[in-house]
């Protein structure tokens, strides 16, 4: 008979969490489908995402989405988990992402 630390179960446990955690979520999934589609901007996405309905349509003076900041934030964590490689960041007012194949 073979017995259980509770050690064990805490490992198992933690590599549950893990391989939920790297799956990808809703937005992610939004997202990948339009690079899989060819868009590399985080502007272009952001107004794409707005169009689906994942983020409201409010805009500050310049007329950029208060959305922008989230959508970065969120191309940056599919970045670091590996998805997706950081191009350029162009002035500011853009920035462009592409697959990692």
């Amino acid at each position: 008979m073979n017995q259980i630390s509770f050690d064990d179960l805490f490992q198992e446990e933690k590599k549950l969490e893990t391989t939920i955690s790297n799956l990808p979520s809703p937005l992610q999934n939004d997202i990948l489908e339009l690079f899989r589609k060819g868009e590399t901007s985080a502007l272009a996405i952001c107004e794409h995402l707005i169009k689906l309905g994942k983020y409201t349509d409010e805009r500050f003076s310049t007329n950029k989405p208060k959305a922008y900041g989230k959508v970065c934030l969120a191309l940056d964590k599919m970045t670091r988990d590996g998805l997706l490689i950081f191009v350029e960041d162009m002035d500011k007012k853009d920035r462009t992402y592409k697959l990692n194949s």
